[in-house]
This record gives structure tokens, sequence and C-alpha cells, in this order.
């Protein structure tokens, strides 16, 4: 039977045993099972990387093969009939089904862990029904699930204890719960001991609050077994195990006792039936103390672990135990300890090796650096510290001790930082590696803490003596040729987001980049005639062809953003570089290093000549530039270089007209470059020169004659600009008010400044103000500022030209035709 068929059958209800003969197994799995996510081998590449394969960023979303309507009518119309004939068959399909669904929606990493975790207390809050208006497909086949099962214990009892095995066979926790709804339905002798199992085999009472199938099977069946349910010990060591929590937390003994009462209260509700002698006075003691209505079955919530709050760390022994240990004492204890858990009385709070880590640092900081005999045990023990993340934690003590402007051993340090980099990057991102592990070290986090020190020396409120030169210039050797596992096997820091200066500034090798920009920077302000030949030796070794590892994406883009500073540090050096800077024979990469350029530096007259043919080869190339940053801030430096008389505004000289030209077909560019242009005239407060401001009304008209009405749209608040001539900012508005409605014409600050300009220029102020309200009769809806607009109104209506009187009128009748009577008082 063809698929098509088969599905426009489902889609209605059953009349022939002929066409249900049709339906055979392996037929109803292709129909309701799920296709896996179509970039899960992407996502699982992604999660690897990131060591975090329960990422929401990488979640996998495997879908049916049909759409979410079609499938919604396949199993109400299709496979809930079938039910009703083969309940047990369908059943066993669907329980496959929903297992093959789960295992699909998760990451390699996760499936190998022990656990029934699948988060159906989100996607799937009631099995049997929706509460909500969405329906998702995962939800649907669940609820179809649960009624197929309802139906084997309705119509086919021989099935029961096959269905209750299959259930028992899947891994997830919505079997679980599967198996408390039906118990809860049907409390009978045949479920007695599964019931019984699910009530002596839980282990958090004292814990999390009964998740809603939990609490409904108990309260089930206390009523219908009554106290032959538990004999009296079970059910005293289930009511004990409830009054002994919840844990404590945080909270201040009065809010811990509400939150206690609240607790017994919703813990002890489902077996009410079963409580006596002490426990029953106690939850009637409850019962009558609280304002509120006894819980119902929808207090309760899909999963048990309802107990919010934040996680916070602590260290298995705090910075002022760890002082009192002698050093030979801390070092072992720091490689040894490693009983990561929750604290027992509140299990928010998890005590962990990154707690212990940065008590370590404080004790370093305080205690050891002052204590030259102690410091000098652990620079010479350094060898002997076996989890890297205390290495880190003593570089950030570095760090901060420095910041406190402590340089009289920097020497030290800098040695230090330099042992810390003979260990290299790890090779692998397998999940087993980490700053924390003894046998799998990854010292990358150590190798940023170095890089960090260092940029944190080079600040300028800084002042690391001079002398120190060499050794900053070392240090930056190594952080820019060494190996970086993220940079060279291309492991992104930020998932589905191409922003490679982001890349870049948190990678260690690509931030060292931007670091050695700052130590020339640092040198120069001690020799501002110094050419800084560490920075161009470090960058020639980068640049060789035959480097060990070649410059990576971020790396050209942070060279892209930082080749002015470079230049001005050497001038020469820059010019008979610039090809490696900007490499035109690769485009994506030139992309990335130009376009970094243009979106970190500020138009520069003197750069520009050197890198004219750049310009020219991005107007060239614009089609396949991407990033609309990078096409705006082309325009924006294309308008500058013009306003500086570069080359002209119109002619084949002209890389202003060229991106026009170059642009036409998408007229959001122009208008984005006119917005740009507006919004720098209208916010400049230095008085501009007369041939800027005619080179700037000669752009104005030169846009103003396109009559492209995206564009004019932002070239309106132009009337802003309190530098341009009264007149003609008032003509230019006109001007545009007469190429159609303007998003902009009601906005308040046009209004203000129509206000101001009033008394000198009552006529055109009126005339503009005339041509706003006209859009109204072109079906455009806008607020006009009754108190802004009335001004001009009565200033028009009370003038003794008539014209202006006739504009005044016109506005006035728009407005009161628009219904707006509040100026009727005019």
């Amino acid at each position: 039977m063809r698929y098509s068929k088969i599905i426009e059958l489902l889609k209605k209800p059953f009349l022939f045993d002929k066409e249900l003969a049709e339906f055979t197994p392996s037929l109803l799995t292709k129909l309701i099972g799920f296709l896996p996510d179509s970039n899960a081998k992407e996502k699982e590449r992604q999660a690897r990387r990131l060591g975090n394969p329960k990422g929401w960023a990488t979640r996998l979303k495997p879908s049916p093969r049909s759409d979410k309507w079609e499938y919604q009518k396949i199993l109400e119309n299709g496979i809930r009939p079938l039910c009703e004939r083969e309940p047990y068959q369908i059943a066993r399909i669907l329980i496959d089904a929903t297992a093959t669904m789960i295992r699909l929606s998760k990451h390699q990493e996760e499936l190998d862990k022990e656990g029934d975790e699948d988060s159906s207390e989100f996607w799937c809050r009631r099995l049997n029904r929706p509460i909500g208006p969405l329906l998702d497909t995962k939800e649907m086949l669940v609820h179809t699930l649960t009624f197929a099962c309802e139906k084997v214990y309705e119509k086919s009892l021989e099935s029961i204890e096959g269905l209750d095995q299959a259930l028992r066979n899947q891994r997830w926790k919505i079997f679980k719960r599967l198996r408390q709804h039906l118990y809860a339905l049907n409390p009978n002798e045949q479920t007695l001991p599964w019931i019984r199992e699910f009530i002596l085999e839980h282990e958090d009472y004292a814990k999390w609050e009964h998740h809603y199938e939990f609490q409904l099977m108990i309260r089930k069946a206390c009523e219908y077994f009554g106290v032959s349910l538990l004999s009296e010990e079970e059910r005293m060591a289930i009511f004990d195990a409830i009054l002994s929590g919840p844990p404590r937390g945080e909270r201040s003994p009065e809010e811990f006792q509400q939150r206690q009462r609240y607790f017994h209260r919703m813990q002890l509700q489902p077996f009410a039936r079963l409580l006596t002698g002490e426990y029953q006075n106690y939850f009637q003691e409850l019962e009558d103390a609280s304002d509120e209505d006894p819980p119902n079955d929808e207090d309760y919530s899909p999963v048990g672990q309802v107990e919010g709050g934040t996680i916070s760390y602590r260290s298995p022994r705090s910075s002022e135990e760890l002082v009192g240990l002698r050093d030979e004492e801390l070092l072992i204890y720091i490689n040894d300890w490693q009983e990561e858990h929750s604290d027992e009385d509140d299990w928010l709070v998890r005590i962990n090796i990154g707690a212990l880590a940065d008590a370590f640092q404080i004790v370093f900081k305080d205690t050891i650096i002052p204590d030259k005999e102690r410091l000098t045990f652990w620079i010479e023990n350094r060898d002997q510290i076996e989890r890297p993340v205390y290495v880190r934690a003593i570089v950030l003590a570095i760090q901060e001790h420095v910041k406190e402007q402590h340089y009289e051993q920097l020497e030290r340090w800098f040695e230090f930082c330099e042992w810390v980099l003979s260990h290299p990057d790890a090779e692998s991102d397998k999940g087993e590696w980490g700053d924390e592990s003894r046998e799998h070290s990854d010292w990358g986090s150590s190798r940023r803490a170095v890089g960090d020190f260092i940029g944190e020396c080079l600040k300028e409120d800084m002042n690391v003596p001079f002398t120190a030169r060499e050794l900053l210039a070392n240090i930056l050797r190594l952080l820019c040729t060494q190996f970086d596992r993220q940079l060279d096997h291309n492991e992104p820091v930020v998932l589905n987001h191409n922003d490679q200066i982001t890349e870049a500034i948190n990678k260690t090798r690509s931030r060292a980049l931007e670091d050695l920009v700052k130590f020339g920077l640092w040198v120069r302000r001690h020799d501002d005639t110094d050419k800084v030949p560490e920075v161009t030796a470090i960058l020639v070794e980068r640049f060789k062809d035959n480097a060990e590892y070649p410059l990576t994406m971020p790396e050209h883009a942070q060279l892209g953003r930082y080749y002015v500073q470079l230049w001005d540090m050497n001038q020469r050096w820059a010019v008979e570089h610039k090809a490696v800077f900007f490499p035109q024979d690769n485009l994506l990469v030139w992309i990335e290093a130009f376009g970094s350029f243009l979106c970190f530096t500020r138009p520069f007259k003197p750069i520009f000549e050197i890198l004219r043919d750049n310009f020219v080869f991005a107007l060239d190339h614009l089609p396949k530039i991407e990033d609309g940053e990078i096409v705006d801030r082309l325009g924006q430096h294309l308008f500058i270089y013009y306003l500086w008389e570069v080359y002209p505004l119109k002619g084949k000289d002209s890389l202003l007209e060229r991106f026009y030209e170059k642009t036409k077909n998408d007229p959001q560019w122009w208008a984005n470059l006119s917005n740009h242009v507006g919004w720098s005239v209208r916010k400049s407060s230095e008085h501009l020169e007369q041939g800027l401001i005619d080179r700037t009304i000669a752009f104005f008209d030169w846009r103003l004659a396109e009559k492209e009405p995206e564009e004019l749209r932002k070239i309106a608040f132009w009337l802003e600009a309190e530098y341009f001539d009264p007149d003609w900012r008032l003509d230019a508005y006109a001007k545009i008010l007469d190429v159609g409605p303007l998003d902009s014409m009601g906005n308040p600050s046009l209004l203000r400044v129509l206000n101001e300009m009033l008394e000198s220029h009552t006529a055109k102020v009126v005339e503009c103000f005339a041509k706003i309200t006209d859009a109204i009769n072109q079906g455009e809806g806008f607020y006009i500022d009754a108190d802004k607009a009335k001004p001009i109104l009565k200033a028009g209506l009370e003038n003794e030209d008539e014209s202006v009187r006739e504009n005044a009128e016109r506005a006035r009748e728009t407005l009161l035709s628009a219904g707006r009577y509040n100026f009727l008082d005019l």
C-alpha cells in the first residue's frame, strides 16, 4: 500500500476489517516513528567539544515523518481506533516508538550514562491529556500510548502482565510514570504487589514532594485497599521518613518551620486513609492550622524535585582551615581530595574541587606569598602539583598580588609563568580531560590564566617597571606561537555564532595577539619613538609560510582589528606585510580580516591610501560579503572619506558612488547609511567647517533626488542638526515630506524642533506640519502630540499671510476628520 494512501486512510475512521488487516506492525512503526535530528552529527560533535552533552544549545530534536497536524490526525483517527481492536499489540508498538523517540533526543554521552532522566515532566506534564493549547508531537505520541495501555486494562485482561513487563523493560522515567498512572486507575489484587513495590522502594520521602502520578497511585491504593495495603511497621517507617524532612538549606528558623509544615502536609495527604495515632493527630493539626483547602491532585508537580534555589559551592575545608596545614600536608591534601558531594543538610550546596581551588587561591595570596619560606617551598615543588586547577589558582593569586602594585617579585612570577607554558595544551578534547584531573590533565585554563596575568600587567593604570620588557616579551612570544587546541582544532566557544572576534578574545593564543599590541602600546608610553621590534619579530614568526601553527580565522580577525596600531608602531613593516594582514587571494579570510578592520577602526586619512586597494576589493566583492555590519561599516567609512575630500561625491573616482551602485538592488543599505549620517550630524557637538557642511548638503541633495522612500525615512531627522541653516533644514524636510508619508513624521522630537523654529520661521514650520498631517489622509497612522502641535496650528491660524493660514486650516481639518477633537478649541 502506498504511503500517501495510508495517510489518507488513517485520517478517516475505520469501517472495514479488510482495511485494518493492511496495517502490519512494521508499517505502523514507520507511520508513528520519529526520524533522527538532521543535524544530529554536528550537534554531537559540538557537544563533545563543549564537554557538555546535556547543553540545551545542542539538544537533539527528532521529528515524525509527517507534519504536526497530519501526525495528530494519524494518531487520533487511525491509531486510536486500532487500539480499540488490538490494544496490546498497538501498545507494544507505541512503547517501542516512544523509547526510540527519547533515544533519538539524546547524545551518545547521555545514553552511555546510567539513569532514567528523560525530561518528560517538561514536554509531557500529563500522560493522558494536554494541559495547554499547544501540543508537541512527542506529547501526542505519549498520550496515544497511554490510551492504548488503558485499553489493555479495559479490554485485554490476559495481556496486562505482559504489558507491565514491557513497560518495566524500558529505561526511561516516563514509563515508570505510566505504570503508576495505570496502577492508580486500576487498583486490584493483580496490581497490588506492583503498587507496594513502588511505595516501599521509594527512597526520597524526606527529600522531594511526591510527583503527580506517584501520589495519585498512593491515594487511590489507600482508598481501595485501606490498611491492608501496608503493614503497621511499613507505614511507620514511611511516615517517620516524611517527618524527618525536608532538607533545611539556608532558611531562617521561621522560614524552615513554615516550609517543613507545608512539606509534611503535602507528603502525608495521599496516605490520609492510613494515618492513625500521633500521625493522624499531627496531620489534623496541620489541616486545622492551614487557611487553604486540602491539597488536590493538581497541586502536585509532574516531578517530585520541586524544591528550588541557587546552587552554591563550598570547599571541603575553609581557607582558614587550610592555613593551619603545613605546606607538605596542604600539597598532599589538594592532590588527593576528590570526594565531591552535596552537603548533607542542603542539596543545593556542592562541595567540590573548584571551591577547594578557590580557597587555596586565598591561602596562597594572603599567607604563602608574604612568607618567603613557604613561597619557596611551593615554587620548588611546583612539579608535585598534580591537578592544574591549583596551578591556575596560583597564577590568579599572583595576578591579584601584582594588581595591588606589588612588583618586587616580577622576575619570579614570570619564571613561574614560563614553567606553566612549558606544559602544552591538551591535544584531546575528550570529556575526561580537565584541569581537575590527575590522570588526564588539561593545562588550558592555567595557560589562559597566564595570558590574563600578562594582560593585567599591560593595563594603563598599572606601573609595571620598564625593566620587565624582555620578560614580558618572552612570555608573549610563547603565548602567541604555541599550540592552542581550540584554535588549531577549530573548536568554537560559541555555537552557531560566526563572530570571529568573539572567538578570538575567548581563546588563549588569539587573545595573546591583543596583548601583544598592548605590549607595543606599553613600550610606546615609555618611548613614543620606539618601533617595538619584539612585536614585529613575533608576528613575522607567525606569518611564515612554514609556521608550525598557521594563522587561524580568529587570529586574522584580531590582526585586522589592530592593523592601525601596528602600522603606527612600524609603518614601513606594516605596509610591507599588508597582504598578510588582508590576503585577497583567500576571500573568506580577507572578509574576516578587513571586516574586523572596518568594524573596529575609525576612518583614518593616512591609512586610506595604504588600504585603498582593499576598499576597491571590498566593493568588487560586495555581493559575497554576507555580514551586514561589514557592509554598513564600509559605507560609513566611504562617506567620511568623501567628506574629507579624498575623492569626489560622484564620478569614476568616487568610491562612495560605487558603493551606492553596488547596493542599488537593496535600498536598505542606503537607508542604513543615511541613518548613520543623520545621527552623526544630529548629535555632533562640534562646529563643522563650512566645507564639511557644503559637502553634507550636496550629499543630501544627491540622495533626495533618488526619492527612495526607505532611505528618506532615515534622513528625516536631519531636521534636528542645529548647525545647518534653519531655512535649509526646513526646506529639505519639506522636500522629504513631498516624497510621501514617512515613519518619522510624527516623531515627537521633530515636532519639538519645529516649535523651536516656529517664531522665526513660522511659514515654513506650518507648511511642514501641514504636510505631516496630510499623511493621515493617506492611511498612515501615527501619534501627534497635541501639546506640541497646537502652538504650530495657533501660530498658523493667526498669521497674516493667507497661504500660511490655509496650511494651518488644512492641517486642523485633517486632524478633526481623523477624530482628534482635542483640536476643536483652536
